[in-house]
């Protein structure tokens, strides 16, 4: 069959729309290409590589490193030929023309450049240079709506273990949460508090760690006076930082839930309107808080320590493996996780109703101990020890404990 050399192909040819964020698809009005209906990863891998580098001839040795990058064939030349037969049929067979989708020449390849796709990432990539260009909020808003809206995930997810993917997915994905930032802010300047929302709202479910996001949406939430919906997702923001990556909330974020709790109260009622709502359901075990609550709790029982001359104790409780691995590795993440479940559950059961518990980390747990001495102190916390081992989840997890008598200078 005689080769044609590359930009030779004449005439009218289709135009197909590409998805690359998230799963990756290639459609016009004929058919769809997909992982799922193409049924080959390498052929989705083939397909996928060319139209990111469509405008540029790529050799045949370029193609095999990207498809074979550990030597995995034994005759890598061949399997590209072929490979490329499959993939002109497959592409022939969904939208027709005659299988003239790729051409070759001088052993390079390229898709016909005479054929028009329209792309996400590009227009993804217009769409941000407006917003940083212009100067017009309209312009600024309208093309900020559409490039979040594109972003349907990151790039080219189901391929993310290829080594050219990655760093292509950081770069957009890092430009797309500059976007959502912007966008927020200057939505949030013309108090369109319900797009801030629904904008934030997306981000989070594609990068759940933001808290910069998470400060947005929570603004927004108590702007539209949706102040339960807030307090509940701080908590759960709260917890979802602690359990990812061991921190505490930010002083903007604690700042935030500040203000929603005084929005909360800040209307004029009678006493017994607020002591039906400072009532608090029956309930056992200790008081458990968040680490911004606690320290104003410590503050208030310091002062009441100074005054009174009661003893309060501070226990500090830690979980550890026993053996050696990177805290960045999942199967740490995961049995810290399942660790502190049970100890949070031992903590919530055995303590007092006058004790007080908090999330400090990743793996601890403060807890506070009024009118506790020291041996006192000590005894509680070797029994909630002796509890949490008896729980029969705690394999290959160490507990480890310090106390120290509250600071009232």
């Amino acid at each position: 069959m005689e080769k044609k050399s590359i930009g030779q192909e004449k005439g009218n040819r289709s135009e197909l729309t590409v998805k690359m964020f998230g799963k990756f698809q290639v459609e016009n009005e004929k058919g769809i290409l997909n992982k799922e209906n193409m049924r080959s990863e390498m052929l989705t891998r083939l397909l996928a590589y060319m139209i990111s580098r469509r405008e540029k001839d790529m050799t045949a040795q370029e193609l095999i490193d990207v498809l074979w990058p550990d030597d995995q064939s034994d005759n890598p030349a061949g399997a590209l030929k072929n490979l490329m037969y499959r993939l002109r049929k497959l592409m022939s067979r969904t939208w027709g023309d005659g299988g003239k989708y790729i051409v070759t020449g001088r052993g390079a390849y390229q898709l016909n450049p005479e054929f028009v796709f329209h792309i996400d990432i590009e227009e993804f990539e217009e769409c941000c240079r407006q917003v940083f260009n212009s100067e017009d909020p309209a312009v600024q808003q309208e093309n900020g709506k559409r490039a979040v809206e594109l972003y349907q995930g990151m790039f080219l997810s189901e391929l993310s273990s290829e080594y050219w993917v990655v760093s292509i997915a950081t770069y957009y994905h890092s430009i797309y949460l500059t976007m959502v930032k912007k966008l927020a802010a200057l939505l949030e300047k013309e108090k369109k508090f319900t797009d801030v929302e629904e904008i934030c709202g997306k981000a989070i479910q594609i990068e759940p760690l933001d808290e910069e996001i998470h400060c947005f949406l929570l603004r927004a939430m108590i702007a539209d006076n949706k102040q339960q919906l807030a307090a509940s997702h701080y908590k759960e923001t709260v917890k979802l930082l602690y359990d990812s990556l061991g921190v505490r909330p930010s002083g903007e974020m604690e700042s935030i839930y500040e203000e929603l709790q005084k929005i909360q109260h800040d209307h004029e009622s009678n006493i017994d309107i607020i002591q039906e709502d400072l009532r608090e359901e029956k309930a056992s075990g200790a008081f458990f808080c968040e680490y911004g609550v606690f320290r104003k709790i410590y503050a208030l029982e310091s002062r009441s320590s100074r005054r009174l001359g009661i003893s309060v104790h501070l226990a500090l409780v830690s979980l550890y493996l026993d053996f050696q691995i990177q805290k960045d590795d999942q199967d740490y993440t995961d049995l810290i996780g399942v660790g502190m479940s049970v100890l949070e559950e031992t903590l919530m059961k055995k303590l007092r109703s006058s004790d007080i518990v908090c999330r400090y980390s990743v793996n601890q747990f403060l807890v506070m101990l009024p009118a506790c001495q020291y041996e006192d102190a000590k005894m509680v916390v070797n029994r909630l020890k002796d509890s949490f081992y008896r729980s029969g989840k705690t394999g290959r997890l160490l507990l480890q404990y310090s106390i120290d008598e509250l600071d009232v200078d």
